[in-house]
This record gives structure tokens, C-alpha cells and sequence, in this order.
């Protein structure tokens, strides 16, 4: 093999070469340098706001008002993030590959510690993917999200579950009613057959700039009233449930979701 004969030939040359030099015992040792780059944990807790106040699960009334002012509740919150994303000013990032996946009833769920170190440095911005990327949402690919039915039907275009949040609003003759809002793979059903798009999306956390000098936490909040008011109105009368196969609400969902996540140091 040409690895072989390239690898036998360079140890021939190798020792000819240290034939070849003289024996240099009185000269000093030249030692280089090493930097060593300290790296630190970073962990993650995931918190909920609605309108700015802590968020309430399971209440017996509908506190919450969305853009169009109806009113709901929440009763099942549950989600996923991945590659958790330090960037630098000159455009060098790391990244943890790992995903977490986050459901309010079990509050061990709410805090995240990334298995990747960070090295010591200042970073510009924190991101993530909100589900997984086209590369990851690989139906049946992990045993975990399997267990616990995390699984988007394949008629839907396979994968994973996004988001699942679930709750009650008032209708528009103020009669109760139920609303799932979850979110996977988008099927566009306009087209003999079907397609299906991507639906998750990349968050760059505004104002999200760290200096890591030691192990160190972070909030990421989710403003649960933004998944239905900007820049997309959403009407849960429209809207309700199921939404799993409308592609104009899978499609909305992914766009309100930009401006859903800020950062708290």
C-alpha cells in the first residue's frame, strides 16, 4: 500500500539523517513553550416567562392572553434544543453536538450541563437549533426520545417532535376549548405528492456575550406569549388542534419562533 512504502521510506531517511549529525551533548535543550487553554463547564437552565412573569402550568382559570386576545391556559410544555453554539468575534466557534430534551413536569429537565468544555476566552453570541437540523432528525435515531413517544408520524415527514404545547383558550362564543400546538417536519400538501420542509430553526441569542474564566451558568428563557403573536397573529379558533398536518401552521410556528428565546446572565 502507498501508506506503507511512503511511511517505510521516511524512517529509512529519518535514520540516515541522525547518522549523519555529530553527537551535540554539550549543547543546551531548546524547549518550546506550550499555551495551555483552560476549559470550563457551562450548564444551561431553561426557564418560562409569559409576559414577563413567571409562567403558571395547569391553571384552573386562563390568565394568559394571546396577540389576539383570547385567552388560554397551558397544561403540557415540552421541547428540544441542540448544538448549543459559543461564537467569537473573529468568527471561531465551539460547539456542544449533544441535544436536550426539556418537559415542565419533570423539573431535573429544566437545567442542562453541556458535556463539551468551553475554553477560557470572550464570545460575541450563544445559539442553538431549536429541534434538530436537517443532518439529525433522523426517524428512529435515538433510543431516549423513542422511549418516550417523541417521535413526528412519518406521513408527516419522519423525525422528531420539535414542541409539544398543549392548553385550553376560550372560543369566540367564550366556550372552552382545546388547542396542541406541536411542531415537527412541515408536509405541503399544495404539491402532487407531497413535500416535506425542514422546520426547525437557528436562534442567535441577542445580547449573549460571556468572558469564561471559570464554570459558569446562564438562563435561556422561553416568552411563550411570542409563539402566538409575532410576527404571525395566531388565531386558536383557526388553529387548534390538531395543527401536526397544516403546513401554514407548522410554517408559522417556526417563524414566531425567533424572537421566542432570550438570554439572562
Amino acid at each position: 500500500m502507498k501508506t506503507s512504502n511512503f511511511k517505510t521510506t521516511l524512517l529509512n531517511a529519518l535514520a540516515i539523517s541522525v547518522l549523519s549529525f555529530p553527537s551535540c551533548k554539550d549543547d543546551e535543550e531548546v524547549v518550546i513553550p506550550r499555551t495551555i487553554v483552560e476549559e470550563y463547564t457551562a450548564t444551561i437552565n431553561l426557564t418560562q416567562l409569559v409576559d414577563g412573569a413567571d409562567f403558571r402550568m395547569n391553571t384552573t382559570d386562563y390568565p394568559y392572553e394571546n396577540a389576539m386576545r383570547q385567552k388560554f391556559k397551558v397544561t403540557k410544555l415540552q421541547y428540544l434544543i441542540s448544538d448549543i453554539t459559543f461564537s467569537k468575534d473573529d468568527a471561531t466557534t465551539v460547539t456542544d453536538p449533544g441535544y436536550h430534551y426539556v418537559d415542565l413536569t419533570n423539573a431535573a429537565s429544566l437545567s442542562y450541563t453541556l458535556a463539551t468544555k468551553i475554553p477560557a476566552g470572550t464570545y460575541s453570541s450563544i445559539g442553538f437549533t431549536f429541534g434538530f437540523d436537517q443532518t439529525d432528525n433522523v426517524t428512529g435515531e435515538y433510543q431516549d426520545l423513542n422511549t418516550i413517544g417523541w417521535n413526528w408520524p412519518a406521513m408527516l415527514g419522519g423525525g422528531y417532535h420539535f414542541l409539544r404545547l398543549e392548553g385550553g383558550y376560550l372560543d369566540s362564543t367564550n366556550t372552552p376549548a382545546e388547542f396542541k400546538s406541536h411542531m415537527g417536519t412541515a408536509r405541503d400538501n399544495s404539491t402532487t405528492p407531497p413535500t416535506f420542509e425542514v422546520n426547525h430553526f437557528d436562534v442567535t441569542l441577542a445580547n449573549s456575550n460571556v468572558s469564561v474564566s471559570t464554570n459558569f451558568s446562564f438562563d435561556i428563557e422561553m416568552n411563550i406569549e411570542e409563539w402566538y403573536a409575532n410576527p404571525i397573529t395566531w388565531d386558536f379558533n383557526v388553529w387548534n388542534a390538531p395543527i401536526m398536518p397544516i403546513f401554514g401552521a407548522q410554517k408559522a410556528l417556526n417563524t414566531n419562533g425567533s424572537s421566542v428565546f432570550t438570554f439572562k446572565k
